[in-house]
């Protein structure tokens, strides 16, 4: 009974997962991919009903972008360090947590425009921090370093 269970259970979230990775991606979301992302490397795709998703590199800077059907650009997601953050932000970080590491930034561009969640770090805390396109900056959270 119990194998039934675990294997119906297997099976429906199998089945709940509707995504295929490396699909057959339509021509239309390859034509924008290909003309917005000319230097991505190691790209993976994975699709659902509803949008097609590429996971890709681009000299250091890992990326996500997400596609409707029609090849519209939803949104993208960039993973990078300190160096890939317009120098404003930096300045601003920089100035209001004086004495803290940029450790690691995350990028998110939509319809809304770009915000940076980032995360700083000292010898004792580590800060993740929303950064509006604007420079608004927001403490989200803060957590005692347990790597010490």
């Amino acid at each position: 009974m119990k194998l039934f269970i675990l294997t119906a259970a297997l099976l429906f979230g199998l089945n709940a997962m509707a995504t295929t990775v490396n699909p057959t991606v339509n021509e239309k979301i390859l034509k924008t991919f290909n003309e917005v992302f000319t230097n991505a490397r190691n790209v993976q795709w994975s699709t659902t009903a509803e949008y097609s998703e590429a996971s890709f590199s681009a000299g250091s800077v890992s990326s996500r972008a997400m596609f409707d059907n029609n090849g519209k650009l939803i949104r993208t997601i960039r993973y990078y360090n300190e160096n890939h953050l317009p120098s404003n932000i930096v300045y601003k970080l920089k100035k209001k947590y004086e004495g803290r590491e940029i450790y690691g930034v995350t990028e998110v561009t939509n319809k809304d425009g770009i915000n940076y969640n980032v995360v700083l770090r000292d010898s004792k805390n580590i800060y993740n921090v929303a950064v509006a396109g604007d420079g608004t900056i927001t403490l989200s959270k803060k957590f005692k370093r347990g790597d010490i």
